[in-house]
């Protein structure tokens, strides 16, 4: 029954004065939720420009910051190499460039790459396709897989199986991720499969954790008792409850996979953002860098703040 209808049913009787309570509460719900709401929303500005100046602080003092290879042709006289010079010494103070870049940032320009000299949003437009379909693929591929793997160890419930499964994704955990970006170079696979292997052990590991300590709980082993069909209680019973924590992880993985992107980019040959990076990170390119410091912690955070979202709602709604 609609609590309006309720109220007027109910006149100014006992019933009334709940629906006034329970609506009180409601209110101061909705109100808490839009505090943390803002609160998550401001340390995300936060978290944003403090990234995008660190980013920009690690590069000016990096050992080579402010020379170019340029300079060393001797067929260029003194005034083209002070030209040089003082185009690659436009950061040197980082607060003010800093304040600069955010002006321009505000009006839409990213400014110009000092290495390959073009406008950085055409270098971000150009790559963040390639890019985006390596990591999307892997993320989807590597939970995927992981999950199903899971569940599958539950099903048979086969120790010496589970065993080996550890085993396997413990051994691919400690190769590193340049040697998986080799060898996925070395057999002409897609980048993706080297990124889907960085992440697959990680999420295989954690997700086995948490279904293993849901099945043993009190009420999984009554449901048994009871004699409930083994995929209803691997549904309802295990799977269900760690969602929230499946929900948290997935956010971390999105992090961890444009992490990995980067040095997998870099040594496959993929013309991605990650790529981009290598090269820019290479040459002190300060405009590309930190707009992809900026691009990588705005993407981690907004993955992040979906996943709260979404388990906040989920336990709501449980």
């Amino acid at each position: 029954m609609p609590r309006t209808f309720a109220y007027r049913l109910n006149g100014d009787g006992w019933c009334s004065r709940l629906h006034c309570f329970l609506l009180t509460r409601d209110v101061r719900g909705l109100l808490s939720v839009l505090h943390v709401l803002a609160r998550r929303l401001a340390r995300f500005a936060a978290v944003l420009l403090i990234g995008g100046m660190l980013g920009a602080a690690l590069v000016r003092v990096a050992p080579g910051f402010g020379t170019d290879e340029r300079m060393l042709d001797t067929r260029l006289g003194n005034d083209s190499i002070q030209a040089i010079a003082r185009e690659r010494g436009a950061g040197s103070n980082i607060l003010s460039y800093y304040a600069q870049y955010l002006g321009r940032l505000a009006r839409g320009d990213l400014g110009e790459s000092v290495s390959l000299g073009r406008p950085v949003r055409e270098l971000l437009a150009e790559r963040a396709s390639v890019s985006l379909r390596s990591v999307s693929a892997a993320l989807l591929f590597a939970w995927l897989a992981s999950l199903g793997l899971v569940l599958l160890l539950e099903w048979l419930s086969f120790q010496p199986l589970g065993t080996a499964a550890s085993l396997s994704a413990g051994a691919l955990l400690c190769v590193p991720a340049a040697l998986l970006a080799i060898g996925c170079f070395y057999f002409s696979g897609p980048p993706m499969l080297a990124i889907a292997a960085i992440l697959f052990p990680r999420i295989f590991r954690y997700t086995q954790n948490l279904v293993c300590r849901a099945a043993q709980a009190p009420h999984v082993f009554a449901a048994h008792a009871y004699g409930e069909s083994r995929g209803r209680i691997l549904r309802l019973h295990v799977l269900a409850p760690v969602v929230p924590e499946l929900v948290a992880l997935a956010g971390v993985s999105v992090s961890m996979a444009v992490g990995a992107a980067i040095p997998v980019e870099a040594l496959c040959d993929s013309p991605g953002v990650g790529q981009l990076v290598w090269q820019a990170a290479l040459a002190r390119d300060l405009p590309v860098i930190v707009n992809v410091t900026l691009l990588i912690t705005a993407l981690t955070l907004a993955a992040n703040l979906a996943a709260d979202i979404a388990r906040g709602i989920r336990e709501v709604a449980a």
